[in-house]
């Protein structure tokens, strides 16, 4: 009897163990479907997927299975088949709309509706309500803190209208944060939207446009004892944040220097002794607004540096220590199918005119739509345009290990290499974000230039020259914003000239921003693929106004003072495949190099004084290079050591 029951226990083991294992394992074999999930706005337009996330259910659960960006739209995603499916549309942080799939059927799409954009922008004064703040910096959050715009103010106090996803649940509201240089103004909160309607918020900060108040800068040579006049003639600088001096005080027998009607903003105060800055006074950064009026600034014991000589000028333009006097532009989102006519308008502005042009490609996004691609490739060819790599699924780089960036950085090369035949050396990187990981996985994949945004914390100094990875970030743009895939709405060509020239000024480069949107009509708060006549005229006089300052217009990777000039053909590579591979002989390749930097047609840099011995054997490693750079293994650069070598040792004579 007890052997029968402890049978019959074994086998209630048994049976409890399969009936566990067994649906695990059945869950785990189900086979998935890719489906399509595509997002329109209410008006049947398809919307832009940038900033939309997918929050996926599946069947009755309350937890979601999968939270993603959109990487495109339609997206696709492979989900278990035999399930139903509750799929809601985030857009911007805010709640869109829902849609249900059901893959006990044969459903493979989905379409969701979500409501339209609403349309926001901010007008920022002073204390008194009534004066504008020009160069104010606005921070659109979403209520969980996720940035989402960031724009400046013109002399009207105006950012340029935001077209965001409204706001149709009651828990679902902005946040705008208000900045002047690195000071916080003042925050907002609650901010609503509703669909397809234009929304102007005022904000109306707790600082005066003019500190009226008396300001007063204490020297002190100990922590407790201000200077005398026994200790010398002290006179302190107050100079804004482009340089200039704004005001001088001398330090009186108290040890106090007094400044009044100052306009609020952050400044720099610099401790002279007889006319001359003193390095025993560090210089210090203080913000003006009315809120602290008394300053201390204290000697230091470090040894003394060889002092600046400092004219007593007033508020002029500061020269910087060094400048290539020259501006680039950047087309940034360029990718297949999306505004493709206004991408082609915008290209054809530079090609037609032989003007410097950098375009940032999104690497898997481009290619397959031949109108656009047939364009750009052309003109890369002709080394009418510099192609710089805008990385893979307009993802930041910055979520992701360093092997993860390594392998999209490559993936970005191999498809921009296919697609446009152009190896990238210049890097924009998505959404404008970066890392210590991303600068060195770009030196390891002989990148030598990197170029973010000034406004998303991009700090200088940054070098002209002597740098293995040159960081030229955008300072100006024709739109006033830089994130991808968002409403934008062009600026005049003065707003932009003259962010240009505060550049140059600050910086001794610029670098000019557009996207495809600012130069597309608006209707009905959607871009439509129709060339904004008004904005092309905008772009093609702001070029005017450089070139008749003389101001010269380069790429990106011309920018830094020790670039050299290396312009070759895409379709030189040709001759150099063949080359390599025995297909043409040695002075059929060099005939062809030499004709060519004899018209023009490619350049190569000035190279040392020429061998005095003439030697027609062209060495293995140059044909090696020849087949590497054909197959796009080395750069432009290292095949050009090679042509270099054949000029010096008079093998190309020209």
């Amino acid at each position: 009897m007890l052997n029968k029951n402890f049978s019959i226990v074994k086998i209630g083991i048994f049976v409890l163990v399969v009936s566990l294992i067994i649906p695990v394992n059945s869950v785990y074999s189900q086979e998935s479907r890719t489906v399509q999930v595509e997002v329109k706005y209410t008006n049947g337009d398809r919307a832009d997927f940038y900033g939309m996330s997918l929050v996926i259910y599946q069947d009755y659960g309350n937890m979601p299975i999968i939270k993603k960006e959109m990487e495109n739209n339609p997206d696709s995603i492979s989900l278990p088949k035999d399930h139903r499916y509750k799929i809601e549309v985030y857009a911007n942080g805010m709640y869109g709309d829902v849609g249900y799939l059901d893959l006990k059927s044969n459903q493979e799409k989905i379409n969701i509706n979500i409501p339209l954009s609403g349309g926001l922008q901010f007008n920022v004064f002073y204390k008194d309500g009534q004066t504008p703040i020009k160069g104010a910096t606005v921070s659109i959050k979403s209520h969980d803190g996720t940035q989402w715009r960031l724009g400046k103010t013109n002399d009207q106090g105006d950012t340029i209208r935001y077209w965001i996803q409204s706001t149709t649940k009651d828990t679902d509201y902005y946040i705008a944060d208000a900045y002047l240089g690195e000071i916080h103004l003042t925050t907002l909160t609650q901010i609503k939207l509703v669909p397809g309607l234009t929304k102007d918020q005022k904000i109306i900060v707790p600082i005066p446009a003019i500190v009226e108040d008396l300001i007063t800068v204490s020297l002190y040579k100990t922590e407790s004892e201000k200077i005398t006049k026994q200790d010398g003639d002290f006179s302190v600088l107050l100079k804004d944040d482009m340089g200039n001096i704004v005001k001088k005080s001398l330090v009186n027998s108290r040890g106090e220097a007094y400044f009044s009607s100052i306009p609020s903003k952050e400044y720099s105060l610099i401790v002279l002794k007889n006319g001359v800055a003193d390095a025993l006074w560090q210089e210090k950064k203080v913000a003006i607004t009315g809120q602290e009026n008394m300053f201390k600034m204290i000697k230091t014991n470090e040894p003394p540096i060889i002092p600046e000589i400092i004219e007593e000028t007033t508020t002029g333009d500061s020269e910087p220590i060094s400048s290539c006097d020259c501006v680039a532009f950047r087309l940034d989102d360029v990718q297949d199918y999306w505004l493709n006519d206004v991408q082609i308008a915008y290209v054809n502005t530079f090609v037609e005119k032989n003007i410097p042009l950098t375009v940032a490609i999104i690497a898997d996004s481009f290619g397959n739509d031949q109108k656009i691609t047939n364009v750009i490739k052309d003109a890369a060819s002709k080394n009418k345009l510099e192609i710089a790599s805008q990385g893979v699924g307009n993802v930041p780089f910055t979520d992701f290990s360093k092997e993860e960036q390594d392998n999209l950085l490559k993936q970005s090369i191999v498809e921009i290499l296919d697609s446009t035949g152009t190896r990238p050396q210049i890097f924009v990187p998505p959404q404008n974000k970066y890392d210590d990981n991303t600068k060195q996985v770009l030196i390891e994949n002989k990148f030598t230039h990197l170029s973010s945004n000034i406004l998303l914390g991009e700090l200088p100094p940054f070098p002209l020259e002597e740098e293995t990875l040159y960081k030229f970030p955008e300072t100006a743009t024709t739109g006033k914003y830089n994130l991808e895939q968002n409403m934008f709405t062009g600026l005049s060509s003065n707003d932009t000239y003259s962010d240009t020239i505060n550049s140059l000024k600050k910086y001794g480069f610029a670098v000019i921003t557009s996207h495809p949107q600012e130069f597309a009509v608006i209707q009905n708060g959607t871009y439509t693929n129709q060339i904004n006549i008004e904005q092309i005229n905008e772009l093609e006089s702001l070029i005017q106004k450089l070139q008749s300052d003389e101001i010269r217009i380069v790429s990106i990777g011309k920018i830094n003072l020790d670039s050299t000039t290396i312009v070759i053909p895409q379709w030189i590579k040709n001759n150099a495949g063949w080359w390599a591979d025995g297909s043409i002989d040695d002075t059929s390749f060099v005939q062809g190099i030499q004709y060519m930097i004899q018209k023009g047609i490619m350049e190569i840099p000035k190279t040392d004084k020429p061998s005095d011995t003439e030697n027609n054997e062209i060495p293995q490693w140059i044909k090696n290079n020849a087949g590497w750079w054909a197959d796009g293994q080395i750069t432009d650069s290292d095949f050009v050591r090679g042509i270099e070598y054949l000029v010096n040792h008079r093998i190309i004579i020209y």
